[in-house]
């Protein structure tokens, strides 16, 4: 008997250990590894996809139109909570397996152009009324260029504008019947 309780109070320690110990300690190393994996993937779609020589709002508009493309595909996303490095994983996720949804499509593109151009970039997270004209849940991107926020919004433009780049590189006001009718938008920097 002392054998049996000895043998189950091993494994039960053992699966704690794994469990809970290994586990306090695995986000981070994944945050590492994410983060490291997604400059690689974004430097090489970058030289892939962009010439030297190209202007910084060419690199732009080539990163957005290629998202647009056939085999970039929508995967759904249920129950999207902004934890750290929320942004990474999408953005990593996406462009391996080149299907996202919003959020996805959203950091995606942010850590291209923050990669091709040096911009500050960030990711907004809120509600939009682009889709059904009802608010519901939306990611986006918006890039700092001299001083002034645009929005950048390949999953809007790719599948609710059939690519008409009416979501590309647009000040915010010009589209503040989409973007501004919801003010709690929770903003992510976009930074290796």
């Amino acid at each position: 008997m002392k054998k049996k309780l000895a043998a189950v109070m091993m494994l039960v320690t053992m699966v704690f250990t794994v469990c809970f110990v290994s586990s306090a300690v695995a986000p981070v190393n994944v945050q590492a590894s994410t983060a490291s994996s997604l400059k690689k993937k974004t430097k090489a779609v970058v030289k892939k996809v962009t010439k030297p020589e190209d202007t910084k709002a060419v690199k732009m508009k080539k990163l957005f139109v290629m998202l647009e493309k056939k085999q970039y595909g929508y995967k759904r996303t249920i129950g999207f909570k902004a934890k750290k490095g929320w942004d990474k994983s999408f953005a990593l996720d996406l462009l391996k397996t080149k299907k996202g949804s919003c959020y996805g499509y959203a950091a995606a593109y942010g850590y291209l152009v923050k990669q091709a151009t040096g911009y500050p970039v960030r990711v907004g997270v809120g509600k939009t009324n682009g889709f059904s004209g009802k608010l519901q849940p939306h990611a986006w991107t918006e890039v700092k260029i001299n001083g002034t926020w645009y929005v950048c919004d390949s999953n809007m433009d790719k599948f609710a504008e059939k690519g008409s780049l009416k979501y590309f590189c647009q000040k915010r006001a010009t589209l503040k019947n989409t973007y501004n009718k919801y003010k709690k938008v929770k903003y992510t920097t976009v930074k290796f």
